[in-house]
């Protein structure tokens, strides 16, 4: 195209221009240089971190196995105690390995190489999700202090109603979940995905992985807290320290990305395991309880929950899901910090737009400036012209952090230095434009300048000389680009990320309350507890004060008195009978023994007087020097069988009596006597107080008693008219009684 008489001027002024543009560029050569040499410094840093990388995973790797088959050998695996622990030193050493293998493949492109990145990073994968299995079932066994079978697994409702934590299968259902995830990653790239060159890159999903890793762990933390007083001191710390490393390994990952953080981090988790382990054995070596690691399971009985046991199961239920939602939305805002890195497009566009199309994701417009064109003064047959581009992004959370754009160009095109917003070339009839990198004499704004943001555009061009007749809005345009999605500027995962924070703001709510009320309810079962001892205690003391009580009164005056203390008692009853009863010759008899043998004899013989008036029911009211005194019929009725029940009483004694001189090598020899009528009967005293009986008929029982005959019953007329019919009696004697003259009595 040939150029009007007004457009020299400007065409001097550009050339000015370009050559200004040129001296500053060249004048800036050894700057370059010497960024370059830093670079390089750079890569070499990339290579020795690789290094460094497979050599600490193989080291630890060989470390992993090595404990795995120590803690084997010896023992045939269904009957290792420590068999769940064998499974995870040897799976994490496998995962070190394979993970050592990925790196060191990574890269290259050969057959080999394409296989063993593949299977290593699948491996990894599975292995992860294989550990945090086994390490909850590894809790478990500590909770239950027994190996528990994995046929367990098979019948889960059974299984938890004996006793099993229901975080157990919550945990093998995520793991699963994650394992299938990783196999349908392999033909979707879901979780990740490999470049041309066989380099492994973060996919679109990739954070579900991160999560689905990390909610076994946290759900395992949660079912270790709840069960902790189960635990002993050594158990709780060794299981806590592992759970911390992955957790560290888990930010470090997320944050830092190049190096096998995770994996190293449960290396040295399962190794301090198995250190744990080493001082268990020991442990238990000498406490002598060996045992204990290879004995059956012991389940919780099957009883029916109280509420109380219903509010901890909920309270565990709200536990595990506050902090599951705490680890997740952690994850989510981590992820938000640094995005989601999402797989490389190309667009393909047949025919280029001529302005921004705000329906495409990314809209790309390549044009000659109809204004700033003219003959090349070199070469009459091309024209040189301004090229404008403009990269639209019309994302509203995805940002554009590298691009190529790539056009066809006839032969015999050329560019002039000096263009801006890319790094341009041509080869084999094709016009390549890359983002500015680091590296690159264009890069004059840093790197970050050139990326595009959300509902942003970035413009680029250059100058070109061609031949006459291209037009480039005729020619198909290739753009590739690379993204990074930033969640929070989405409002489907606003929402997501509301909806899980209130959730988690309502469940620890909840947990809190519940807590609260488990506390309350702890509480007072430990007040119910101690009152009801406390009751207990006044119960057995009430019991002993009745009972010594009782020892001391009737059981109708014992009542009587317990409940009106300031109460004088004294009743009269019309129809009593009492008893005496002393030993023939006793001063004599104690004369000749020392006073602890007295005092054993007549304990030895007065019990078994207390033992046979208690099975009888006849009242004794108390001992005085070696005479026994007993009543009966102490009540308000005139006709009783007291009279019958003495008599059989009195003859039981001198039962007694020759049974205790079988036994003795002090033959001892007894008076009775008995009487019935009326009498007075009461308490005396406040203090050692007595219950006793006063009236002539207590003075004529005595008075029957000191004359009557050893070994024989002694009864005034009135016992032997009330029993006449029962007993045989002897003739009649008549005896003089104080204050009542001449009685007539009788011998049983």
């Amino acid at each position: 195209m040939t150029m009007s008489a007004s457009a020299l001027p400007e065409r001097s002024r550009s050339t000015a221009t370009e050559k200004k543009f040129l001296n500053s560029l060249f004048s800036d050569i050894s700057n370059i240089i010497i960024i370059n040499n830093i670079l390089k410094r750079f890569y070499y840093v990339s290579d020795f971190t690789r290094i460094i990388s497979i050599s600490s995973l193989l080291f630890l790797s060989f470390f992993n196995f090595q404990t795995g088959i120590f803690l084997c050998s010896g023992h045939k695996l269904k009957q290792n105690g420590r068999r769940t622990l064998v499974f995870i030193e040897l799976l994490t050493g496998f995962l070190l390995l394979s993970d050592a293998v990925a790196y060191f493949y990574r890269g290259s492109t050969s057959e080999t190489g394409f296989y063993m990145v593949r299977s290593s990073n699948f491996f990894v994968f599975v292995s992860n999700f294989a550990i945090s299995f086994f390490f909850c079932f590894y809790v478990c066994e500590f909770i239950k202090r027994a190996r528990l079978p994995f046929s367990i697994l098979l019948n889960p409702k059974k299984s938890t109603k004996n006793g099993i934590p229901i975080q157990l299968f919550i945990v093998l259902f995520l793991c699963l979940s994650g394992i299938i995830l990783t196999v349908v990653s392999q033909f979707t790239n879901l979780f990740y995905y490999f470049d041309e060159s066989n380099i492994y890159h973060r996919s679109t999903f990739y954070s579900v992985s991160v999560v689905l890793g990390l909610l076994p762990g946290l759900i395992t933390f949660t079912m270790f807290l709840q069960n902790r007083k189960t635990l002993s001191a050594n158990v709780f710390f060794s299981i806590l320290v592992y759970c911390i490393f992955p957790l560290i390994g888990i930010v470090l990952l997320l944050f830092v990305y190049g190096f096998a953080w995770l994996d190293i981090s449960l290396s040295l988790g399962a190794l301090h395991l198995f250190f744990s382990s080493i001082k268990l054995m020991e442990l238990e070596f000498y406490s002598g309880e060996r045992t204990a690691s290879t004995l059956s399971p012991t389940y919780k009985t099957g009883e029916e929950a109280t509420e109380s046991q219903k509010r901890v199961v909920r309270n565990h239920f709200w536990q595990t899901l506050s902090i599951s939602l705490g680890g997740v939305l952690i994850v989510l805002a981590i992820v938000s910090i640094t995005g989601i890195t999402l797989p490389e497009k190309t667009l393909t566009i047949e025919k280029p737009y001529l302005q921004n199309d705000a329906s495409k994701s990314v809209c790309i417009t390549f044009e000659r400036n109809a204004e700033k064109h003219w003959v090349d003064e070199d070469d009459p047959d091309r024209t040189g012209a301004q090229y404008d581009g403009v990269i639209y992004n019309n994302m509203n959370s995805t940002i554009i952090t590298d691009w190529n754009f790539s056009v066809f160009v006839p032969e015999g095109c050329t560019i002039d230095p000096g263009p801006w917003n890319g790094t341009f070339s041509i080869l084999d009839g094709t016009m390549n434009v890359k983002k500015p990198h680091k590296d690159d004499a264009e890069n004059i704004h840093g790197e970050d300048f050139y990326k595009i943001t959300p509902l942003k555009m970035l413009g680029f061009g250059c100058i070109m000389y061609t031949p006459h007749d291209y037009q480039p809005l005729s020619q198909k345009i290739i753009f590739t680009y690379s993204s990074i999605l930033k969640p929070l500027s989405n409002k489907m995962f606003d929402i997501l990320l509301a909806l899980l924070f209130v959730i988690f703001i309502i469940s620890t709510t909840i947990m809190l309350l519940e807590g609260k009320l488990i506390r309350i309810e702890e509480e007072n079962k430990k007040l119910e507890s101690t009152v009801k001892e406390r009751t207990k205690e006044l119960e057995a003391e009430k019991n002993r004060s009745e009972n010594l009580l009782l020892n001391i009164l009737p059981k109708e005056i014992a009542k009587e008195l317990t409940a009106h203390p300031d109460k004088t008692i004294a009743n009269e009853y019309p129809n009593v009978t009492v008893l005496f009863t002393d030993i023939v010759g006793f001063t004599k008899i104690s004369g000749e023994m020392t006073a602890e043998e007295v005092v054993t004899m007549l304990n030895k013989m007065f019990s078994m007087f207390d033992e046979r008036a208690q099975r009888e029911g006849i009242e004794k009211i108390k001992t005085i020097g070696d005479a026994y005194m007993a009543a009966t019929g102490l009540t308000l009725e005139r006709d009783n069988n007291g009279a019958a029940k003495m008599i059989r009483f009195a003859q039981g004694l001198l039962d007694d009596v020759r049974t205790f001189n079988k036994s003795s090598e002090i033959k001892l020899q007894i008076r009775l006597g008995i009487n019935s009528g009326s009498l007075v009967a009461g308490v005396i005293g406040k203090t050692k107080f007595i219950y006793d009986i006063w009236g002539d008929t207590v003075n004529v029982a005595s008075r029957m008693e000191s004359t009557g005959l050893p070994m024989q019953i002694h009864v005034t007329e009135t016992t032997k008219n009330q029993t006449s019919a029962l007993f045989q009696y002897s003739q009649n004697t008549e005896i003089d009684v104080k204050g009542k003259g001449m009685m007539k009595t009788y011998f049983l």
